[in-house]
């Protein structure tokens, strides 16, 4: 027979566990997505939330950098920290800017003009107006799955018709350049005027008029787009699961190898770590001087197109998975801060492709493949989901404070704003 003692033990134990489960309850409910943001929205249908539960908020670093002006670029500057210098809307209207009748994969950049660049896998590049005015419509004869770099007035791309091209602001090819093999990373800019992408295996470094300063292979193929660190420092990832840093000069500083697929373009903190993403389903804090993985945190799935890191030097990701969602990393520790989660297929290959662009509150803002687009607050709470026609595979921009601007899998060009 159990002793009284025993008995009183027992019961205290079966206490305090309720009383936990009871405190940990209410922790995740601040957390969690309320039920009508995870069912399938009606094209400009919207779920918008006007009271939050906030949590401690992480004070933004007064030294991070912010890109200012027009975004030229995917995720705004050639760190890849995706963060933008105006504030989104904060209560969505949807509509439609332009149909270009092909999926479009690839986040728009724009002009000094004001023309909005979009690529689709059609193999078109389109200059678009704000009005929805085609300006000019340019074939690259494959599928483009690269974001446009903008330059002053010139457009730099490559397409999977093997080659990558400069373009005028009147869309009017200016050079070509043959790489044997797809060119559908997105180009980045260096701080000694060069322009770096991939194509098949290989990194190319080449001038603005198209000379090719310098080459580095890979093992196998290069799908991750390139960032560049301020000292000109170039980091990418590969198929041959290696995180690679080579200087300016086209020397290879490390090959860090972490054991998976590396797709996902890698973004350059402030604090000494670049951050990759990779199949193997984790987010990795690297070394940038010597390669040493710092942290590796398990998200579940597929971590593919990049990385945000916000102005609190937090990094944010975007998972694959049955269980698809956007996460948040403590940037130094790996330290996982919060989840959101968003209505999946159970598929691995259905979920959040991008991540999101961060705004000068410190909201978030990305589009899913639940043909949706979200916001979120920094602590990760829901502000407001508006429902699209198709996929949003493309990371979201913000054009100027309260217009944001989505490419969709269903060949439209969205607009978003307060309405």
């Amino acid at each position: 027979m159990i002793s009284e003692r025993v008995r009183l033990i027992l019961v205290a134990s079966v206490v305090v566990g309720l009383l936990m489960m009871a405190s940990l309850s209410k922790q995740r409910a601040a957390y969690r997505a309320i039920p009508e943001a995870r069912r399938i929205l009606p094209v400009g249908s919207s779920v918008v939330v006007s009271q939050h539960t906030v949590p401690p908020v992480r004070s933004p670093d007064p030294s991070a950098s912010v890109p200012q002006g027009l975004p030229q670029m995917l995720h705004l500057d050639p760190a890849r920290r995706n963060r933008s210098p105006f504030r989104g809307p904060a209560s969505p209207s949807l509509s439609v800017i332009a149909d270009l009748h092909d999926p479009i994969p690839t986040a728009p950049a724009v002009l000094p003009d004001g023309t909005i660049v979009v690529a689709t896998l059609g193999g078109n590049v389109h200059g678009v107006r704000d009005d929805g005015t085609i300006v000019f419509t340019t074939s690259l004869d494959d599928r483009v799955y690269s974001s446009p770099l903008v330059i002053g007035d010139r457009i730099f791309l490559g397409s999977d018709d093997d080659r990558f091209v400069s373009m005028s602001a009147s869309g009017k090819i200016v050079w070509s350049l043959a790489t044997d093999g797809d060119a559908d990373t997105s180009a980045v800019p260096t701080p000694n005027n060069q322009i770096v992408f991939a194509a098949k295996d290989t990194l190319f470094s080449v001038r603005k008029d198209g000379t090719v300063v310098w080459r580095v292979r890979a093992k196998r193929k290069i799908y991750s787009s390139p960032a560049v660190d301020a000292d000109g420092t170039v980091f990418i990832g590969a198929q041959d699961r290696r995180v690679y840093a080579i200087d300016r000069a086209g020397k290879v500083r490390f090959a860090t190898s972490l054991g998976e697929d590396i797709d996902c373009a890698p973004a350059v903190g402030e604090r000494g770590l670049v951050y990759v993403g990779i199949d193997g389903g984790a987010v990795v804090g690297i070394d940038v001087l010597k390669g040493d993985v710092a942290w590796r945190t398990p998200v579940g799935e597929h971590v593919r197109l990049g990385l945000t890191v916000t102005r609190s030097q937090d990094v944010v990701a975007g998972v694959y998975g049955p269980s698809p969602q956007v996460v948040c990393f403590d940037g130094q520790t790996g330290e996982q801060l919060w989840s959101f989660a968003v209505p999946g297929t159970g598929a691995k290959e259905h979920g959040v492709h991008g991540s999101p662009v961060e705004d000068a509150d410190g909201n978030l803002y990305f589009g899913s493949q639940d043909n949706a687009i979200y916001s979120l607050t920094a602590q990760g709470q829901l502000r407001w989901k508006i429902g699209t026609g198709g996929d949003m595979d493309a990371p979201v921009v913000l054009l100027s404070d309260g217009v944001l601007l989505a490419a969709s899998d269903d060949g439209k060009l969205y607009r978003v704003v307060d309405p």
